[in-house]
C-alpha cells in the first residue's frame, strides 16, 4: 500500500501529501575527499588503513620518484650557482688581481720615467746637433705611450675596487629570483610525494597496493570527513512548495534508537522523473551490507553512505 502511495507521489498526485509527510524514503550520501598527487611514482609506504580515523596533518602515503628528486637537486644547484654569480658581481676584483695590477702599474711608471729621461736627452742632443729629428720623434712617442700605459693601469685599479654595472647586477638578481622560484617548485613537488591529510576524516578506501606505479593525478586514498555525510531523498512535485532551504527534518533508519535531526541544505532547481535508487521497507529488508565495526565518536553522525533511511518532514 505504501509502495503504491509512493509511486503516486512521484508522478505528482496531491492526494499523497498526507502519506509522504509521514515518511519519505532516502539514503545517506557522502562528499568524499580523494587524495592524489601531481607527480608519478611507486607506492613505497601506506601509512593508513581503511576504516581508520585520522587527524588533519597526519601522513597518508609515500611515493618514490627519482625524477622529482633529481629535479629538486638540479634546481638547488642552479640556485646556488646564480647566487654565487650575483655575489661576485656585487664585489670588486680579488686581492690577487689588484696586486697584479699594482705590479704592472709600478713597472709602467718606471718605464715612463725612463722614457721621459730619454726624451730630455734627445732634445739636448738635437739642440747640440748630435741627433736627428727622427730620434727625437721616437723618444717623444715612447714617452707618450708610457704615459698612456700608466693612465690605463690607474683606471683599471680604480675600476677593480668597484662592483659590476647596475644593469649586470639587476640581471644577475633576476636570475636568482627565477632560480629561487624553480627551487621552491621542485621542493613542493618533492613534498607531494608524501602528502598529509587536509582534514580530520575516516579512511574510506585505499586504491593502490604497495609497489604499484601511481600515475600523476590519480587518487590514492579516499577520505570521508565527518561533516561530509548528508541525507538525500526525493520529494514529489506536489510537495515542493512545502519545503524551504534551512528547514528542519528528522531522519530514521533501521536500528536507530531515535530520530536524528537534520536540516535541508540543497533543493534542486530541475525535476527528475525517477531517482537513481529508492529503498522501500519491503526491498530494504532484503538488502545486505558488509559491516566493519570500528569505535565511533559519539558526537559523529552515526549513519554511513549507502545506508537507507526514512525522512520525516515534520
Amino acid at each position: 500500500m505504501r509502495n503504491a502511495l509512493f509511486l503516486l507521489c512521484l508522478i505528482g498526485l496531491s492526494a499523497c501529501q498526507q502519506a509522504t509527510t509521514e515518511s519519505l524514503p532516502g539514503y545517506v550520501e557522502g562528499d568524499y575527499v580523494r587524495i592524489a598527487t601531481p607527480v608519478a611514482g611507486y607506492l613505497r609506504e601506506l601509512a593508513v588503513s581503511e576504516g581508520q580515523q585520522i587527524r588533519r596533518g597526519q601522513p597518508l602515503f609515500r611515493l618514490e620518484s627519482d625524477e622529482t628528486l633529481n629535479n629538486q637537486r638540479a634546481a638547488a644547484a642552479t640556485l646556488k650557482k646564480t647566487q654565487a654569480q650575483a655575489a661576485d658581481l656585487s664585489k670588486g676584483k680579488r686581492s690577487e688581481e689588484i696586486a697584479a695590477l699594482k705590479a704592472q702599474l709600478s713597472s709602467a711608471q718606471a718605464a715612463l720615467r725612463f722614457s721621459e729621461q730619454e726624451l730630455n736627452r734627445q732634445r739636448r742632443l738635437r739642440q747640440q746637433g748630435f741627433s736627428n729629428q727622427a730620434a727625437l720623434d721616437q723618444a717623444a712617442s715612447s714617452q707618450s705611450q708610457a704615459e698612456g700605459k700608466v693612465h690605463d693601469l690607474n683606471a683599471q685599479l680604480a675600476l677593480a675596487a668597484q662592483a659590476a654595472r647596475d644593469d649586470l647586477r639587476d640581471a644577475a638578481q633576476a636570475d636568482v629570483t627565477a632560480a629561487t622560484a624553480q627551487a621552491e617548485h621542485a621542493d613542493w613537488l618533492q613534498a607531494q610525494t608524501h602528502p598529509v591529510s587536509p582534514v580530520d576524516a575516516t579512511v574510506e578506501e585505499t586504491l593502490y597496493r604497495l609497489g604499484e606505479w601511481i600515475p600523476a593525478g590519480s587518487p590514492v586514498i579516499t577520505l570521508l570527513p565527518p561533516d561530509a555525510v548528508k541525507v538525500r531523498f526525493y520529494l514529489p512535485e506536489a510537495l515542493l512548495s512545502t519545503v524551504k532551504y534551512g528547514q528542519s527534518i528528522t531522519v530514521n533508519c533501521d536500528g536507530c534508537k531515535s530520530a536524528l535531526p537534520a536540516r535541508i541544505s540543497f533543493i534542486a532547481s530541475s525535476a527528475e522523473y525517477t531517482p537513481p535508487v529508492i529503498y522501500s521497507k519491503e526491498n530494504r529488508a532484503k538488502l545486505v551490507f558488509m559491516i566493519e565495526a570500528k569505535p565511533l565518536n559519539a558526537s559523529a553522525f552515526p549513519l554511513h553512505p549507502g545506508q537507507p533511511v526514512a525522512v520525516t518532514l515534520r
